[in-house]
């Protein structure tokens, strides 16, 4: 299919599926359904741009399955973690903040908003399900076992940090600092930029160099916008955090430095 068609195509479905994402946080109240509705949208790219492409080759079977597994792990995740809770303080804040306009502004910048950049950090599986050039197999095979590490990492950060916060008795000003969390701050996040980086270079390897914008927003969004930056800020009074992140790498997993 001519890339420009499928674009328009996966703009639709995202299209679509965010607006039925939008009617569900209607009915329950609460905006940050988003966050679950994340995950599982790279499932939903993933599979039509693999179908419209007509692709067969086993990287793009792969990779199919692995934005699959990914998906549906990070759904099943945020779905859990904020059942049964109330809603994200930050989704108040805007509701509180829009006034009136609470609804449309909802849509357009948080449903709306999501998909499009949904669509533009999935543009490495685009790349990859599109290509009909022929696999540089040892890159390839490269770039999936980034990937399936970056998953990994990711997974075992997340089920560390649960653990930490459902089985022990703590203050809240307790902070993380075992497993994956003594040698990095943000270990889940390096695993989900891994993730990326990882499908980048599947992409190259099929000649998609495209595919490095949907790496390059991720690890934007992460590292500048509302990922690391905005759980620091979270912690900034917290002096448990301060001494833990003056020994502690803020991404990437290191020794930890001497106070």
């Amino acid at each position: 299919m001519v890339l420009t068609n499928l674009f328009i195509w996966l703009a639709v479905i995202v299209f679509l599926y965010m607006l039925v994402w939008f009617g569900v946080s209607r009915y329950v109240q609460r905006n940050d359904v988003v966050d679950s509705a994340w995950g599982l949208g790279f499932v939903l790219v993933g599979w039509f741009s693999f179908f419209l492409s007509g692709s067969d080759s086993r990287l793009q079977v792969a990779a199919a399955f692995l934005v699959s597994f990914w998906g549906f792990r990070l759904f099943w995740h945020v779905t859990a973690r904020n059942l049964n809770k109330p809603e994200d303080a930050r989704y108040v804040a805007m509701r509180e903040k829009w006034g009136r306009h609470k609804t449309v502004k909802s849509f357009f910048y948080i449903f709306m908003l999501q998909g499009a950049l949904l669509l533009l950090v999935s543009t490495p599986v685009i790349a990859i399900m599109n290509s009909t050039q022929p696999s540089y197999r040892p890159l390839g095979w490269l770039g999936l076992a980034i990937w399936v590490g970056g998953i990994c990492i990711e997974m075992v950060a997340d089920w560390q940090l649960r653990h930490f916060i459902q089985n022990k008795k703590r203050s809240k000003d307790d902070i993380m600092e075992s497993g994956l969390w003594r040698y990095s701050r943000h270990p889940n996040y390096f695993g989900e930029i891994m993730t990326w980086w990882g499908s980048v270079i599947a992409a190259i390897s099929v000649h998609e160099w495209w595919g490095i914008l949907g790496a390059l927003a991720i690890t934007f969004l992460i590292t500048k916008v509302s990922g690391v930056p905005m759980l620091e800020n979270r912690y900034s009074d917290n002096k448990a955090y301060q001494d833990y992140r003056r020994k502690t790498s803020v991404l990437i997993p290191l020794p930890p430095r001497g106070r």
